[in-house]
């Protein structure tokens, strides 16, 4: 019966924190696209053959992503100014909501608080250079359109899914991966496996 309340206070509390962090509050989804291309601008620099921007484009209905990538080939560009350029849209939210799924994990995990902040600090480490990562690999292959890399057809296809199956680890499998990794130690395991050990051997104790 303890088990069983503890575990339904972890969803209990998981619920709150992820609807408290998910929810679209006035304001925050411009905030987060806001941090969302000043961190992008501070990972990803221009060279000597690719430049990029981190651009607001304008919303409608046809297109809701707050987030633009302008990826420009420079040898491509002419004197004026003018070429080819390749642009990616981004929905910042969505890079967001995998974020507060593992906060929530983390801040409804019965353990000490100073262990839930430490796990915090390292989950949301991990989890930025993952999404980095990811967005990487995105301008990456949005880059074989203006010539920046070159490959055939086929692997243009095989990126584009790997691109999709990455995105979609993001909607639970990632974040989970991430709060067992950072917040678990293995002392919690024996113990646990301790209580089970012994909870057993009372219910066989005869009466």
């Amino acid at each position: 019966m303890l088990q069983r309340s503890s575990i339904t206070i972890f969803l209990g509390q998981f619920t709150l924190f992820f609807l408290i962090l998910a929810v679209p509050w006035p304001g925050w989804n411009k905030a987060y696209g806001i941090y969302f291309r000043a961190l992008g601008r501070t990972v990803f620099r221009d060279d000597a053959v690719r430049e990029l921007s981190f651009e607001t484009p304008e919303k409608n209905e046809s297109r809701p992503d707050d987030t633009r990538i302008v990826i420009v080939n420079c040898a491509r560009m002419h004197v004026d100014g003018s070429g080819p350029v390749q642009n990616l849209d981004l929905d910042a939210s969505g890079f967001w909501r995998p974020t507060a799924l593992l906060v929530a994990f983390i801040l409804a995990t019965p353990i000490p608080w100073r262990r839930r902040i430490v796990a915090l600090f390292w989950g949301l480490f991990w989890i930025h250079l993952i999404l980095m990562l990811f967005l990487g690999f995105c301008i990456w292959n949005e880059s074989a359109e203006i010539g920046l890399v070159t490959f055939p057809p086929f692997w243009k296809s095989f990126f584009n899914g790997c691109k999709e199956a990455v995105l979609a680890q993001f909607a639970m499998a990632i974040p989970v991966t991430i709060w067992i990794l950072v917040t678990f130690h293995r002392a919690d395991i024996i113990r646990r496996d301790h209580r089970l050990t012994e909870g057993l051997r009372g219910i066989r104790q005869p009466c």
